[in-house]
């Protein structure tokens, strides 16, 4: 009995939910989620051929890349290409936080991988970069690539010990392996060992005539000889071999502007921006060339770029407001830009002086346009 009254007590609770289920309540449908992807893909298609053009507007692709995500947060590309324009726009801390998701959605990708190591060999951060890869020579003994590129590395710590030791490891297993050449050489180079050096360089080029990483770094190994010109043709070989390797575009441009040839360092530049769009070191180069030349309007778009890139970009607010004070005569918008070059998290001691100083004899001349006896930020 005591059975039969549980059941009936079992139905009747199930009876009571279904009723309770049966009432009507307003049905809200979720985002359907191949439109969701298409417009996800729209968003990301956008910021592409905004990133393509010849006015290419790095503030509207980051948007459409964060509106793609915001859309699909699984959209690999998209995770993937605003890691490379974070790392460009020099807010690293993001750029690794969007790797690292594209690394959740395609663990493993090698060209994530790589990019995230380039991005920590930029802050300095060597040790993080060969855990990377390290693991990588953990899982396949034979990656070259990974061997290579830890060769670098070890080279930059200034380990050439470690360095020798990778670019010897690839050597030995295969003798053709034109960059394991490479980065023998330019350690030899690095220790002023020139003749081993270009014996080196000569035979990775005798692969690969053309290999712009060798050319570049031939260049540079010309460069320390005193031989500038010969350092130039080296670089010019590696810029017309790849137009997108963007070390050989700012070591010519660097030359050019150090013998004053500041209209063929400004091309040498503006190639590369056209090459990597949103290169950052490629844009202020650029602005710091045009400006030389008293090309004031071109200096200000090529500024106003790398603040639509990087909105805290201290040296650009800061030759900004010089622009605007010396050259352009708008007090107003030399006052902004100083404040927020202050306002910078980025600004040096130095550079607040300046600024500040700056900034009291705008107010002192133009109190009208520059707010009289308001402080300095």
């Amino acid at each position: 009995m005591k059975r039969i009254s549980w059941m009936l007590g079992f139905l009747m609770l199930l009876l009571f939910v279904a009723a309770c289920t049966t009432t009507k309540a307003p049905i809200r449908k979720g985002p359907d989620p191949l439109m969701q992807r298409r417009k996800a893909v729209l968003a990301y298609n956008r910021a592409v051929k905004t990133l393509g053009s010849k006015r290419a507007n790095y503030h509207t692709a980051v948007q459409d890349l964060e509106k793609a995500l915001a859309l699909d947060p699984k959209f690999y590309e998209a995770h993937y290409n605003l890691g490379l324009l974070m790392a460009r726009g020099n807010d690293p801390k993001r750029s690794e936080q969007e790797y690292k998701k594209a690394l959740k959605l395609k663990p493993g990708d090698r060209k994530t991988l790589f990019n995230l190591t380039e991005l920590f060999v930029s802050l300095k951060r060597y040790d993080a970069a060969v855990e990377v890869l390290e693991a990588l020579v953990e899982d396949n003994p034979g990656d070259q690539e990974a061997r290579n590129n830890l060769a670098v590395i070890y080279r930059l710590k200034g380990d050439h010990k470690k360095a020798t030791e990778q670019a010897r490891y690839v050597l030995d297993r295969n003798p053709k392996q034109v960059m394991a050449y490479n980065n023998l050489a330019t350690i030899f180079s690095e220790q002023g060992r020139h003749e081993m050096a270009e014996d080196l360089f000569r035979r990775a080029l005798a692969l690969e005539p053309d290999n712009p990483r060798v050319l570049n770094n031939l260049g540079l190994a010309r460069l320390k000889q005193g031989k500038v010109q010969e350092g130039l043709e080296m670089f010019e070989k590696a810029i017309k071999a790849n137009p997108r390797l963007t070390e050989a575009g700012l070591n010519a441009a660097v030359v050019f502007m150090a013998s004053g040839a500041y209209n063929r360092a400004r091309l040498a530049y503006r190639k590369v921006v056209r090459s990597v769009p949103g290169f950052l070191p490629a844009l202020v180069g650029q602005a710091v060339a045009e400006r030389a030349m008293g090309r004031f309007n071109q200096a200000e778009k090529a500024y106003q770029q790398i603040l639509g890139l990087d909105a805290d970009n201290t040296e650009s607010l800061f030759n900004l407001g010089l622009l605007y004070m010396r050259h352009k005569e708008k007090p107003a918008w030399a006052c902004e830009a100083f404040k927020k070059a202050l306002n910078s998290k980025r600004i040096n001691k130095e550079q607040v002086k300046q600024a500040k100083g700056f900034l009291e004899d705008l107010r002192l001349n133009h109190p009208k346009k520059c707010g009289k006896g308001s402080k300095s930020p």
